[in-house]
């Protein structure tokens, strides 16, 4: 892992590669997403991060959760992860909370990080997410995937809308949530995820291309991209 992060180092810089080592980024679900972001972080030579998940890895999960294989069945993820993430670097801090985060215990669970990953896969957990980051002004990079779709955006950064704000209305994305369940394609999880990184590393960075109060909306299917902006 050494060498990889030399080569880290080539690749993105001296002083980029520090400011990677120094960040300390929490992820809000530990399923097709989170395992993805989990991975890409490491590589990228973050060094703290903490995860939370109360679910335990299913057969199920299998194709699209990149950490987990049939040994860690009924085991908790967040315990897995750490297994799996540790055998990359001795220098890794992680933080486990095996618990589902909500509005109560959020923001003692969010307090103190620089960046939230919100990798969950229901709108309840998102608002309970967005709602606590706008109190506590800790940015979100968000990513969704549905079928062959996918979407990444940040929020609430440099005084921006919140995700609970940009899309106010609940109930209704409840119901459409509860009405249109579909299979995940496990190749779009990977993009959301790689994608969500590259956005912690430009927020990281300072850089002006952050998509900030702007929702990128990929079709693989179609092999498109659009990004949009929110109003």
């Amino acid at each position: 892992m050494e060498h990889l992060y030399e080569v880290q180092k080539s690749l993105i810089g001296q002083e980029h590669h520090k400011v990677m080592q120094s960040s300390y980024a929490v992820v809000v679900g530990v399923g097709g997403l989170g395992c993805c972001v989990l991975q890409s972080l490491v590589r990228l030579g973050v060094n703290k991060i903490t995860l939370i998940d109360g679910d335990t890895v299913e057969a199920s999960n299998l194709p699209r959760q990149v950490l987990f294989d049939g040994k860690d069945i009924g085991r908790p993820k967040v315990e897995c992860a750490k297994e799996k993430l540790s055998q990359f670097s001795a220098k890794l801090s992680l933080k486990l909370h095996q618990t589902y985060l909500n509005s109560e215990n959020g923001k003692d669970l969010l307090e103190g990080h620089q960046a939230v990953f919100d990798c969950t896969d229901n709108y309840a957990s998102r608002y309970a997410i967005s709602k606590t980051c706008k109190r506590l002004n800790i940015p979100i990079i968000y990513g969704g995937v549905h079928g062959f779709e996918g979407q990444v955006g940040v929020f609430n950064y440099n005084n921006s809308k919140s995700f609970h704000e940009a899309f106010p209305d609940f109930k209704r994305l409840v119901e459409e949530e509860s009405c249109g369940a579909s299979g995940v394609l496990p190749s779009v999880v990977q993009i959301v995820g790689n994608y969500q990184v590259i956005e912690f590393f430009k927020l990281k960075t300072n850089s002006d291309t952050i998509l900030n109060n702007k929702l990128l909306c990929i079709n693989t299917l179609t092999a498109q991209q659009r990004i949009l902006k929110l109003t």
